[in-house]
C-alpha cells in the first residue's frame, strides 16, 4: 500500500510511519519541521519537507507517489499556542485539511482525518459520542477553541466530501502519550509533568482526562483506515480510564521525585472528557494499557 503521512515527523505521525513501514507499506512523510523532527522519520520513508498549507508542496509530495491512502496528522498542536497563535492555528488546520481532502479527490485515494476531543469544545455531559454536540463560549474571552473550532470544521469539510463519494474516515485520538512527545510548554500533559519539576497542575486539578498509550492509539487507526464500509465514520480512540490531573501528577510525582505545585487555570480548560467508544466495535478495537503499564515504559 502506497501511504502518504502528513505531520510524519511529530509524535504520533512518526509512531504511526513506523507501523506503516513494519508491515510492509510504502510511506512518504510530509512535514516543514516547524514541530517534528527529521531524526524522528523513519530512514525506510521518503522525506518531503513542505507546508500543507500549499497545494504545491502536496503536489511535490504525491504526483509520483499516487498515494492510496492519506493519514492527515498535520496541525499546529499545544494548548498554550491555541490561545497565543490562534491565527496561525486557524490557518494550519483548517487549510491543510481543505488541501488534504483536494489531493484525496484528486488522487481517488482513501483520507483519515485526523480530529480530537477538543473538537467538542467545552461540553461537559460525558462521554463524548458522534452525537455530542460541540460548545464553544464567546471568541472574545479567549482563543482556545481556535483548535478545537478548526477540527469540527475540518470534520464538517470532510463529512462534505463524504456526501459527494470520497472515503475519509475521521479518528479522535484522546490525549495519546508515549515516546517522542514534547514536554516543553507546548507539550502534552503527561509529557509535560514527566519533564518538569516541580510538576504545575493547574487550577484546581479535578479536572480529567482519559490517558491513551500510543501503541493501543496507532493500532486503533490501523484498524480505521484498513476496515471495508466504514466511509464517513468517526471513531474515538481512547481509554476510558478516567484520571483527575492532581492524581496524574502523583503517580509522576512518585516516578520523577518531583515536587507538585498548584498554577493558574488554563483558559477553557474543559472539567470532565471521557470518551464513548462505542463506536469502535465496526473495528474491533479498544485500549489495552493501563496508564500504570504506560507510564513504567516512560522511565
Amino acid at each position: 500500500m502506497r501511504v502518504l503521512v502528513t505531520g510524519g515527523a511529530g509524535f504520533l505521525g512518526s509512531h504511526l510511519t513506523d507501523a506503516l513501514l513494519d508491515r510492509g507499506d510504502d510511506v512518504v512523510v510530509l512535514d516543514d519541521l516547524s514541530r517534528g523532527s527529521r531524526g524522528q522519520v523513519n530512514h525506510g520513508a521518503k522525506f518531503v519537507n513542505g507546508d500543507v498549507r500549499s497545494f504545491d508542496d502536496w503536489e511535490i509530495a504525491c504526483n509520483d507517489f499516487k498515494p492510496e491512502v492519506i493519514h492527515h496528522l498535520a496541525a499546529v498542536n499545544g494548548t498554550k499556542r491555541f490561545h497565543d497563535e490562534a491565527d496561525l492555528v486557524v490557518d494550519v488546520n483548517i487549510n491543510g485539511t481543505r488541501n488534504a481532502l483536494r489531493m484525496a479527490v484528486k488522487q481517488k485515494c482513501k483520507l483519515i482525518f485526523y480530529s480530537s476531543p477538543e473538537s467538542f469544545g467545552e461540553q461537559e455531559v460525558m462521554p463524548l459520542s458522534n452525537e455530542s454536540e460541540s460548545l464553544f463560549p464567546p471568541a472574545h474571552l479567549h482563543q482556545r477553541h481556535s483548535y478545537g473550532a478548526s477540527k469540527h470544521i475540518g470534520e464538517l469539510l470532510c463529512q462534505f466530501e463524504v456526501r459527494k463519494g470520497l472515503d475519509v474516515r475521521i479518528v479522535r485520538p484522546c490525549n495519546a502519550y508515549g515516546t517522542r512527545l514534547h514536554g516543553d510548554e507546548n507539550g502534552q500533559v503527561v509529557s509535560m509533568m514527566m519533564s518538569s519539576n516541580p510538576i504545575v497542575v493547574h487550577g484546581d486539578g479535578l479536572q480529567t482526562r482519559s490517558l491513551t498509550w500510543v501503541g493501543d492509539v496507532i493500532d486503533g487507526i490501523l484498524a480505521v483506515s484498513d476496515a471495508e464500509g466504514i466511509e464517513g465514520e468517526a471513531f474515538n480512540l481512547g481509554s476510558t480510564e478516567e484520571i483527575t490531573m492532581f492524581k496524574l501528577a502523583e503517580l509522576i510525582s512518585e516516578i520523577t521525585g518531583a515536587e507538585i505545585v498548584y498554577g493558574e487555570s488554563n483558559h477553557g480548560d474543559s472539567r470532565r472528557r471521557v470518551p464513548d467508544i462505542s463506536m469502535n466495535t465496526a473495528i474491533s478495537w479498544e485500549a489495552k494499557t493501563s496508564l500504570q503499564e504506560g507510564l513504567s515504559q516512560l522511565r
